[in-house]
């Protein structure tokens, strides 16, 4: 696994990299004032309401909202991942990316230039002379070449050995490591191709990198589908059929359908349905969610009406309720029996399919009338049942509002108190005695404008007295505004676009990229003194919480003259 990227070079690259050098290649822009100004590319618009601020080194569409640094644009755009953004500007640069000691074995990357090689080879067998009876059946699915070529469709023809012979250079074993070739009988045996008359789905990571293959007959064979085995580079229980091409067509994805099979997924993209996805073999996994809830806000799983559909489906719901939350939604659909994906959409057409999945069930809804079916809630055990199903599984959602919810639907279903509800299912409300004064602060953004001027005029926090700019970056205060003022303390001379850049990825980013283009009124000279002002009135404010709390949980009447005397000082 290769190590972390050091914070210091992050910071360090974005003071060197120019935004409009990133955004210009990609979009064209004109200049407009102090701004850079072009059609956003996030979303369709006739009037450009897309801007580059140079000095700030930010980018923001007034129109979709799309805001971020160079790092967010290329991860937005080009669809990179953060470590994948960090390398294509160090490269614009001349700046070689280090690496802190990572742990675990390096991957073999030759294995993505094995891998790469093999995928031409198959695309090249599907063009050939042999490949009549696979074109065929493409064909006959409904498949256009230009969703073959999308997908890097490609033919394992017959024969033991083509592709062993096409790839001799590489070397037996590593095309083994590569999961392309099998050793018989236990390691000593005959070495052969594992595809073999199929038709080949390369299998791609976010990168766009083949790291596997499915293969699916065109004929009477079995079994039906086969896939690549776990090697360094793949992981079944990770990794998603089209997501790659899902992020590819569709710029700023909001939501992906997790279908069945290779099959479903292009097809679906046949008829204009482009955001579908496919496990690899296995049932839907916790990690496979925490995967696309990294690109998605909701997950629509498709699955057949019949009883392994639907116990899929609760496989899911066990898998997913560690990871979901109120921005985390995951819905349900269920196909008639019989059919799939592949036959609704060939059949009853696009149109139809949106809907059925306009019309999905909520995950919340599926799982209550799931473990409600016969059960009798007109009786008091029943209901009492109900409770004690649902109860552990509610417990391992995380606490907030999706969990809120879920005990208000099971308190009303089984006629009981919610605050008891939520007892059973772990004290998702629990009675706190005495609040913590700055439980407003915690995790949150702290004061606002006050945030905004340090975002936006990062310099003046060098400047502001010592004792104050101390006291903001109070390592107790877990508030946003803290946060970043640690940052400026840590690191002197950050702008705007290298500060947001060191929250690429973590809570904040939003606000953070929201605020820097915010409109100021006042003049920089006004600010300079409304900034020291609001510093100085947040950080009483914070020792006024303080000894409140102090005063609540001491019952000290020193504690209690000490808050008042604050608060007359304050007053003056």
């Amino acid at each position: 696994m290769a190590g972390r990227i050091p914070e210091s070079f992050i910071n360090d690259l974005l003071g060197r990299v120019d935004i409009v050098d990133v955004v210009g290649p990609r979009v064209q822009l004109k200049k407009s004032g102090r701004n850079h100004k072009g059609l956003c590319p996030f979303h369709d618009e006739k009037t450009p309401s897309f801007n580059v601020n140079e000095d700030r080194q930010t980018y923001h569409c007034f129109g979709c909202e799309a805001h971020g640094t160079a790092i967010g644009f290329l991860m937005e755009y080009d669809s990179q991942t953060f470590p994948e953004a960090i390398e294509t500007l160090a490269s614009m640069v001349g700046m070689e990316v280090p690496r802190e000691a990572g742990r675990g074995p390096k991957v073999d990357t030759e294995l993505y230039d094995v891998l790469n090689a093999a995928a031409r080879q198959f695309q090249r067998w599907l063009r050939g002379d042999e490949a009549g009876s696979a074109v065929a059946y493409l064909k006959e699915r409904g498949l256009s070449g230009e969703v073959v070529r999308d997908f890097g469709i490609g033919l394992a023809p017959s024969g033991w050995e083509r592709l062993k012979t096409a790839l001799t250079s590489f070397g037996e074993q590593k095309l083994i490591d590569a999961g392309l070739l099998v050793r018989q009988e236990g390691g000593r045996g005959r070495v052969y191709d594992r595809f073999r008359e199929r038709i080949v789905f390369p299998i791609r990571n976010t990168r766009g990198r083949v790291i596997g293959f499915g293969g699916r007959v065109y004929g009477d064979g079995q079994p039906k589908y086969i896939n690549s085995p776990e090697t360094e580079v793949f992981r079944k229980g990770r990794e998603l059929y089209g997501l790659y091409e899902a992020r590819r067509a569709q710029r700023g994805l909001q939501s992906v359908v997790v279908v069945e099979g290779y099959m479903d997924v292009v097809a679906l993209a046949q008829h204009g349905v482009t955001n579908a996805v496919a496990t690899l073999g296995t049932a839907i996994g916790e990690s496979h969610f925490e995967t696309l809830y990294r690109h998605v806000n909701l997950v629509v799983c498709c699955f057949d009406g019949d009883e392994a559909g639907r116990g899929a489906a609760w496989k899911a719901v066990d898998a997913a309720f560690p990871v979901l939350s109120e921005t985390r939604q995951l819905k349900f659909v269920f196909l008639p029996e019989g059919e799939d994906p592949d036959t609704v959409v060939r059949e009853k057409g696009a149109e139809h399919f949106r809907t059925l999945l306009d019309d999905a069930v909520p995950v919340g809804e599926y799982f209550l009338d799931h473990l409600q079916e016969g059960l009798d809630l007109d009786q008091a055990d029943g209901r009492a049942l109900l409770a004690e199903l649902a109860a552990p599984h509610i417990r391992r959602l995380p606490r907030g509002a999706l969990q809120e919810i879920l005990i208000n639907d099971l308190a009303s279903r089984v006629r009981m108190d919610a605050s008891v509800v939520a007892g059973a299912a772990g004290g998702a409300r629990e009675r706190v005695p005495i609040r913590d004064p700055r439980a407003n602060e915690r995790h949150g953004i702290g004061n606002k404008p006050l945030l905004k001027y340090v975002v936006q005029y990062p310099q003046l926090i060098d400047g502001m007295d010592a004792t104050v700019r101390a006291e903001l970056a109070d390592p107790t205060d877990a508030s946003l505004l803290a946060d970043v003022v640690r940052h400026l303390v840590d690191e002197p001379g950050m702008n705007t676009g290298t500060l947001i850049g060191c929250f690429v990825g973590r809570a904040g980013y939003d606000d953070l990229a929201a605020l820097a283009e915010e409109e100021t009124l006042l003049a920089k000279e006004a600010i300079v003194l409304d900034l020291e002002k609001r510093a100085r009135r947040y950080v009483f404010k914070r020792q006024e919480a303080a000894l409140a709390r102090r005063a609540v949980e001491s019952g000290s009447v020193d504690d209690a003259k000490r808050l008042s005397d604050a608060k007359v000082r304050q007053a003056l």
